[in-house]
């Protein structure tokens, strides 16, 4: 055959392949691009409730309008509240092609200055909720108002590497409820970046929904407007904690940390776990809130004000929702505890053993306030072996453990804060840099933090209820008290002095 007819042939050959891939490429589901409308698979609920009978399918399409009431296709969300939605995004769309995120809701309920409800997604890098909208601007109990928050890039955070997104939605009290008709996620994805060779057809905006379980209810808890996921995440990474203004502060010796921040023995102090607080701030020199779900812009901005933070975190308890929930290994969970849904005893032995899991969790826990600018680290459920935990825990284990948490905070620069735990005080006090309590006036145990006050170093104490009774006694003994709501929502704040 002649070479010019074998190269002809070979050409149209040539032609035809690249025709076939070519529509193979584009009738590829993978290759499709463009917009996509995500509607929920799951709500998880973590503090108040859901109307009865209200699956979060009921959230999938956007069919009420006017002052329409139909409680079969709504989710009505009740009291104070607080839980998240989770999404899927298309097995195509990788998180590095995402190029823009909106959130879409249909609203019927309460304006701000009743209830304000606030939508954030969270963000699997930083390990931190991303606030994107409110209720600001709707009308009180007015009729249905369509509502839609672009978000601000980088939007790759926002998708897990499995591809799940999720959305937080709170109220900031339990005055009023708020029904929500439709709730969506619009992603937009490049194909040329989430498949090789898309064709970059775009999709219309479709909702899809899938049959999924009714929302969980689920008890306030102590640790409210938890950050989700048994998903984990990447640990932050490193950056210079912000200095906050200065207060007068006078340090006390630590033979532990000398460059860590010491408080003086009085300094006023707010707790406020069950979210995140904004500005106007109170006039306090010291904020504790919650590790996970602040931002490092958070604390950035309590330092602007002048005020130190300190980083909430559990280490003697599994929380399920936290997005490092999917590390603990079976072996270390424990007996649930008594009154706190979704949390369970972890066993703290042989914390200093080689290639310890928990202790790894646990000193990333610590690396992530750090990486947020905290200034010290609130150690939670650091008495286990005082309680039914389902581990044969004995007091030499939780020193062991105690210390470890102390000595990490420390080996980061970060103040170490140690929580109730009362017995274990003469042999703490010196591996710690300051105390809180709840409930000592309550229990008749804060005469144990004598030890405290003589080495220079600071207490904090928290009591609910109605009574300030308590106060004369702290004052006295140069304790910090202060009468809060039991949820911690800084709904109730009567300091001592």
């Amino acid at each position: 055959m002649p070479k010019t007819r074998t190269l002809y042939l070979a050409g149209v050959g040539a032609v035809v392949l690249a025709v076939v891939l070519g529509l193979v490429v584009a009738v590829s589901p993978r290759a499709y691009a463009g917009t996509v409308a995500l509607t929920a698979t799951q709500l998880t609920t973590t503090k108040g409730r859901t109307g009865r009978g209200q699956p979060v399918t009921n959230l999938a399409e956007a069919d009420l309008s006017g002052t329409t009431d139909g409680w079969n296709r709504y989710v009505e969300l009740i009291g104070r509240y607080s839980g998240y939605l989770t999404f899927a995004a298309p097995e195509a769309v990788a998180p590095e092609s995402v190029t823009a995120v909106e959130v879409r809701v249909n609203y019927r309920g309460p304006a701000p200055r009743t209830q304000t409800w606030t939508f954030a997604l969270y963000d699997w890098a930083s390990h931190a909720w991303v606030r994107v909208g409110t209720n600001a601007g709707v009308p009180d109990w007015g009729p249905w108002t369509s509502l839609a928050w672009p978000t601000p890039a980088p939007y790759a955070r926002y998708v897990s590497p499995s591809g799940e997104l999720r959305l937080r939605i709170q109220s900031n009290n339990g005055r009023d409820a708020a029904d929500l008709d439709y709730v969506a996620i619009a992603l937009t994805w490049d194909s040329e970046r989430a498949t090789p060779g898309g064709s970059g057809t775009p999709l219309a905006p479709t909702a899809t929904a899938s049959p999924v379980p009714a929302p969980t209810t689920v008890p306030p808890s102590r640790t409210a407007s938890p950050a989700p996921s048994r998903t984990a995440s990447p640990s932050p990474s490193p950056s210079p904690s912000p200095s906050p203004s200065a207060r007068p502060t006078q340090p006390a010796d630590s033979p532990s940390c000398p460059t860590c921040w010491h408080p003086p023995l009085r300094t006023s102090w707010n707790w406020a776990i069950a979210g995140v607080p904004e500005a106007p701030f109170r006039d306090v020199d010291m904020y504790d809130i919650d590790g996970f779900d602040a931002s490092s812009a958070d604390v950035a901005a309590l330092h602007k004000a002048g005020i130190r933070v300190v980083c909430y975190i559990s280490v003697g308890s599994y929380e399920e929702w936290r997005p490092d929930a999917g590390q603990f290994p079976a072996g270390v969970l424990g007996r649930a505890l008594d009154g706190w849904p979704g949390e369970r005893w972890l066993d703290v032995r042989g914390i200093r053993t080689t290639g310890n899991e928990l202790a790894r969790i646990m000193a990333a826990r610590i690396d992530m306030c750090r990486a947020k600018g905290f200034d010290a680290v609130e150690f939670d459920n650091m008495d286990g072996y005082t309680n039914s935990t389902g581990f044969p825990l004995t007091a030499a284990d939780q020193l062991a453990y105690n210390r470890f948490l102390a000595e990490t905070a420390h080996g980061l620069g970060l103040s170490a804060v140690m929580k109730n735990d009362v017995d274990q005080i003469g042999d703490l006090v010196n591996h710690f840099d300051m105390a809180l309590n709840e409930e000592c006036s309550r229990y008749n145990e804060c005469g144990g933090y004598a030890a405290f006050i003589a080495a220079g170093k600071p207490v904090f104490h928290a009591e609910y209820g109605s009574s300030t009774a308590f106060c004369s006694a702290d004052n006295a003994a140069n304790i910090n008290g202060v009468l809060f709501s039991i949820d911690l929502d800084d709904s109730v704040y009567r300091p001592c002095r």
